[in-house]
């Protein structure tokens, strides 16, 4: 099994671990989500219950009241008791999801029903005037009997409650154990994964790779009998062979040289045709030099886990190895171009459009931030995009330096006159944070080098490079402990 093939199975199996580990993660998060929400129903089923008896309960304390005081009020106040029960009881209709749970509605409902019809009997035997009669009707029928048969019913409905959100408390709990297992088990499969792409690479890549690396050295030093092993199947291998063929023919070639060499200096006794100048030996040594140069950024690569990287530079350098033909491409500096796109830009909407960007940020850290702009501050001929970029890094440096919770921070913007009495704008952005030393900063104009231990960021230098492409200046004076202070100056051009 080639390289390739050997990292996309393990890579496979990381990536199918994760998926893995993510689905359990979505499921265990949904299946929680869907109990919470079963769990809150029933809790809301139950408080709506619990309505409806204590309604019940309050109608049904004037049904005495009317028998034994005779309180002619106390029919209406008992229809008023019983206004929100029609409509708990709807809502406890929408709640209920199964069978089981709407057959229990209903025999709360046929009951409330029966009790609530019961009780009208009483007030209308107490209309016509006929309280004995309806005060044994109370007794015997709507105490005796409707009531106690409607708090059963309503007892026996609590209490299934209570067994359903126990029931889902524990499903809520296998679903947990279940998720913390395979989250276990996907964990240790990628530990494992992981230990064993360290094995391999070390086996297999690293040490090869060492061992080509020396194995230029000695070519670049003159030494063309080093060989390497051919008997790897992988791309290695193949690299190997088309080493051993490139050193064959250099060793082939440079036994004609000295041939060449010796029988020259027997013809003729002039030093002018050292064979040791000639060009073509002196491109193939530089050309030696390169894949030698080129092979140890292969293992730094390797080395430093850019697998893939690593792969496809090998294989570039196999038919370069085996031909000779062409230089190693050499390794370009980063780079950005900055041609302008200016435009006619208000200086006001730019800043606020700039500060808006960090507003969130600037309220969750509690930073206490100034806008301020002189009344002369209209437009400018400026490239809005990117002088916005390099506003946004310059306030990104100045929240860096400010502490988790708290600081301030100002922009500032006016006109200015400088060399020559020429106008120009004038935008100031200043913090209270940690500051930073001088060479720092100096360091920052001058390297991409991205160190999170130091401010300022390496946006710097690009920020610089806009700022200096419109013809102004960037300058920051910084102290630690007293905070950052950043003046761009920019010329304003005729519109």
């Amino acid at each position: 099994m080639n390289l390739r093939k050997k990292l996309l199975t393990i890579f496979s199996g990381l990536a199918l671990l994760a998926l893995a580990s993510g689905g359990v993660t979505v499921w265990a998060i949904a299946a929680w989500h869907a109990s919470e929400d079963n769990l809150q129903d029933h809790y809301q089923r139950s408080l709506l219950l619990q309505q409806v008896r204590a309604a019940t309960f309050r109608a049904l304390k004037e049904v005495p009241d009317r028998v034994i005081t005779d309180d002619d009020d106390a029919e209406e106040e008992f229809e008023e008791s019983l206004e929100p029960v029609e409509e708990d009881f709807q809502r406890w209709a929408k709640l209920a999801d199964n069978e089981a749970e709407r057959q229990q509605l209903q025999e709360v409902r046929d009951t409330y029903n029966q009790l609530i019809q019961n009780a009208r009997v009483v007030f209308n035997l107490m209309e016509a005037g006929r309280q004995d009669e309806a005060f044994r009707f109370m007794e015997e029928q709507l105490e005796e009997e409707d009531f106690e048969e409607f708090q059963e019913v309503t007892e026996e409905a609590v209490a299934s409650d209570q067994k359903i959100r126990q029931r889902i408390r524990q499903q809520t709990r296998n679903t947990r154990q279940t998720a913390q297992l395979v989250l276990m088990i996907s964990a240790f499969g990628i530990v494992s994964l992981i230990l064993l792409l360290f094995a391999y690479l070390n086996s297999d890549l690293f040490a090869p790779l060492r061992e080509a690396e020396q194995a230029l050295d000695d070519v670049a030093r003159g030494n063309f009998k080093r060989r390497l092993d051919e008997e790897r199947k992988d791309e290695l291998g193949m690299l190997n062979r088309a080493f051993n063929r490139m050193t064959s023919a250099i060793a082939q070639r440079e036994q004609v040289m000295g041939l060449m060499a010796t029988t020259s200096q027997g013809t003729d006794n002039s030093t002018d045709t050292d064979w040791r100048n000639l060009p073509s030996r002196l491109t193939l040594h530089t050309l030696v030099s390169q894949l030698r140069s080129r092979v140890s950024q292969l293992y730094s690569s390797a080395t430093d886990n850019n697998v893939n990287v690593a792969v496809e530079q090998k294989q570039e350098l196999i038919p370069q190895l085996d031909q000779l033909l062409q230089a190693i491409s050499r390794v370009t500096e980063f780079g950005f171009p900055l041609d302008l796109n200016l435009a006619r830009t208000d200086i006001r909407a730019l800043l606020y459009e700039v500060l808006l960007r960090f507003h969130d940020e600037f309220v969750r850290r509690s930073v206490s931030f100034e806008l301020q702009v002189a009344p002369e501050v209209t437009h400018a001929v400026v490239d809005r995009l990117k002088l916005r970029e390099a506003l946004g890094e310059l306030i990104r440096n100045s929240l860096s330096a400010l502490p988790e919770v708290g600081g301030s921070l100002g922009v500032r913007s006016s006109l200015t006159t400088g060399a020559n009495d020429a106008t120009e704008l004038l935008i100031e952005v200043a913090d209270d944070g940690a500051g930073s030393e001088q060479p720092l900063i100096n360091q920052a104009f001058l390297t991409f080098d991205d160190s999170s231990k130091q401010r300022p960021s390496v946006g710097l230098k690009l920020t610089k490079a806009i700022v200096e492409e419109h013809g102004g200046s960037l300058t920051i004076n910084s102290k630690p402990g007293l905070g950052t202070h950043i003046q761009i100056r920019l010329p304003l051009r005729e519109e």
